[in-house]
């Protein structure tokens, strides 16, 4: 039984780069039972990490790849010749395009229909970045009704397909690197996948996805939010801010190493109103003691300037909006900077005054924000698998079936 174990894990398993603002994940998933997913392999590395312009250190970065790779490419039975990586908002642009295909009679929409409205909108945006990806945010047939996924399309005869249409377009930057780093290290096949695009689809509910949702997601250096209609990204934004800039900021403050100001993050809680000045967090060694009001302001100061980047990401695009629908429904945060302050969003919300939750992968121990962006990024690459499968028999590989 563990031979013929190990043999699915080789046939069925995917190969996964997790590029976070601080830190790359390489891991081997594939799906389990119950919508659960079962994991061959798993290592992550640190490097000098990005801001919202792009790499500290390419070198560092390339490093920290091929350290976690390796690692995990040791302890596997198998090749591993296919790779799907997550690319981190700073280094997505997304636009987005309502398009319409006009037939001269009516005809049952198919799914190369779909993808020629795809395929058309890109043309016409005659953008110069590479596209990764393309969704929808939803479909019309020229009615008043929206079609939130392209199956329930298919079959419908019509003279008309409308859709608003989201496509993700990576930097050349990131591009460059990764592909060159990723063939050196024997990957034939390399995916990209938006990691923002990723997260919304798996975190939130497709009801909720109907209408605008919004996802937070605090990062370590850079952070950013993104607005989410359907299965499409409306718009998005990086900023530089994360739960390291709040620990330098402890550094600072007191005038601590790095070691020291993990462990007061780790204890802090910034829930709940003020707290009485005497009051003071002493080190797990009782080297030394600091006040805990002095704590919970710092981080709070850095809650703060995150919540400022996004109270004027929403000014700057959505002013109008802002104070009716956008206003009702909450914003749903995740991201290893929410996973490491206890009480972040609760302070988001007040800060921001608008309802906040924070969102988690549904599975026993991955359960955390800091594991939202692997998960969801298994999630989109399987999704992938299957598609293509599907596709390969539909035209059965080497012609159309007739």
């Amino acid at each position: 039984m563990h031979t013929e174990w190990k043999k699915i894990m080789r046939n069925e398993s995917v190969a996964i780069l997790d590029v976070r603002s601080y830190e790359v994940t390489f891991f081997l998933g594939l799906k389990g039972v119950n919508d659960t997913f079962v994991f061959s392999g798993c290592h992550t590395e640190k490097y000098d990490g990005i801001s919202k312009d792009g790499f500290f250190s390419a070198e560092s970065f390339r490093r920290a790849v091929v350290a976690a790779v390796t690692s995990v490419r040791q302890n596997f039975d198998g090749v591993i010749g296919e790779i799907y990586v997550g690319v981190p908002s700073a280094f997505i642009s997304v636009a987005t395009k309502g398009h319409t295909l006009s037939f001269p009679s009516k005809r049952k929409i198919s799914a190369q229909d779909v993808e020629a409205l795809y395929e058309s909108g890109l043309n016409e945006l005659l953008a110069n970045e590479q596209c990764i990806r393309h969704s929808d945010m939803y479909f019309t047939l020229g009615d008043n009704r929206k079609y939130f996924n392209a199956q329930e399309v298919y079959g419908v005869p019509t003279t008309l397909l409308q859709g608003a249409l989201s496509y993700y377009f990576i930097a050349d930057e990131f591009l460059d690197i990764v592909t060159a780093l990723l063939n050196d290290l024997d990957f034939q096949d390399i995916h990209f996948l938006p990691t923002n695009l990723a997260q919304a689809l798996y975190l939130l509910p497709e009801k909720r996805r109907e209408g605008y949702a919004f996802l937070l997601d605090i990062g370590f250096l850079t952070s950013s939010i993104c607005v989410v209609y359907g299965n499409g990204i409306v718009r998005e934004e990086t900023f530089d801010g994360g739960v390291g800039t709040i620990l330098v900021s402890l550094m600072q403050t007191f005038g601590i190493d790095y070691e020291m100001a993990e462990e007061i993050l780790r204890g802090a809680n910034v829930s709940g109103g003020g707290v009485p000045k005497e009051l003071m967090w002493t080190s797990e060694r009782g080297e030394v003691s600091f006040s805990v009001q002095t704590i919970n302001d710092t981080i709070k100061c850095g809650l703060d300037e995150l919540c400022e980047n996004v109270e004027n990401f929403f000014d700057k695009y959505y002013r109008e909006k802002y104070s009716t629908v956008f206003a009702v429904n909450p914003i749903s945060v995740t991201g290893e900077g929410v996973g490491s302050i206890m009480g972040a969003a609760e302070h988001i919300s007040k800060r921001l005054n608008r309802l906040t939750e924070t969102v988690v992968p549904d599975l026993p121990y991955y359960d955390k924000p800091n594991f939202s962006s692997r998960i969801a990024l298994l999630n989109m690459a399987l999704s992938d698998v299957k598609k293509r499968s599907w596709i390969q028999r539909l035209f059965n590989i080497g012609g159309r079936k007739r």
